[in-house]
This record gives C-alpha cells, structure tokens and sequence, in this order.
C-alpha cells in the first residue's frame, strides 16, 4: 500500500510542476494626493477634515496664533479659478481646493476676529496642506466670502467645464 502513496504523490509533484505560478496581489494603488483625498469626501466630512487639518497644523506650528480652540464657521471656498483677482490673497492658490474656518466664541454677538480666521489650503499635488491667516495689517479680513475674479479678456475662448 505503502508504494501506491508514493506513485499518487509523484504524479501529484509532477502535475504541479506544469502549473502557473500562484497570483501575485497587485501592487497597492499610488495614494491619492490630499487633494483628490478630500474632494472624495462628502461636502460635510471636507469641511470638518479642514478644520482637523488646520488644529494638526497648529499643533506642529505653536507660532501659529491664535489657536483655534473652536470653530465658529467652516466654509468651502471650492477651487480657486484662473481668473481669481491677481491681488487677492486667494491668487496664489489657483487650482487648488480652499476652506475657510473661522474660530472663535460660540456666541451669536460676539465679533468674528479676523485673527482668528484661516484659510485651509488643499493644493494638487501637495503632500501637505497650506494654512494662511486672514488677518491684515489693519486688523481688517483679508478672505471675502466670495473668491474675487477678474474678467476673461476679450477674444478669449471659454473653457471647457
């Protein structure tokens, strides 16, 4: 009987032989850039992965102040177009995804603190987010709800969506 395993084990070693190699798993794919990472998310998670973006930030940048303790508005500003007002504060982040959170008291009288206004920067490509300040030298705010753009020159095509 002793034989007969062995037979049934050689053929089972031979007919291996002629098999494919097992599968390889797929190399994980490339892990998106924060950018791609965040507009993947529901409107409601980017705009609370901002603020937690910005409280990280702070925590690795003491200098960075005030801190924010808690955020009284969390918007979206979306995608800074092409045409963005050369002189806004928005201008050197073109193409990129901006959130804005304001900080500051829960309280409905309370003033909003320019201060205490930052601005969430998700740039394509960028391993990191940016973190700006909305404060100006005057103490007035530097970020408008709404993104200054400038008009399209005349003869321009219009681009694509």
């Amino acid at each position: 009987m002793k034989p007969h395993y062995f037979v049934v084990c050689a053929a089972l070693a031979l007919a291996a032989c002629g098999q494919a190699e097992a599968p390889k798993e797929e190399a994980p794919a490339a892990p998106a850039s924060l950018m791609e990472t965040i507009q993947a998310q529901s409107p409601e998670m980017q705009l609370v992965s901002a603020y937690q973006a910005l409280a990280v930030y702070q925590q690795a940048h003491p200098e960075s102040q005030p801190t924010c303790t808690s955020p009284r508005d969390t918007v979206s500003r979306g995608v800074i177009p092409e045409n963005v007002s050369p002189d806004s504060i928005y201008a050197p982040h073109k193409g990129a995804a901006v959130y804005s959170v304001q900080c500051g008291e829960l309280r409905s009288r309370a003033p909003m603190d320019p201060r205490e206004h930052w601005l969430v920067i998700y740039a394509p490509g960028a391993t990191e987010v940016s973190i700006v300040n909305c404060a100006g030298t005057r103490g007035d705010d530097l970020c408008p709800r709404d993104v200054p753009t400038v008009a399209a020159p005349e003869g321009a095509a219009p681009t694509a969506p």
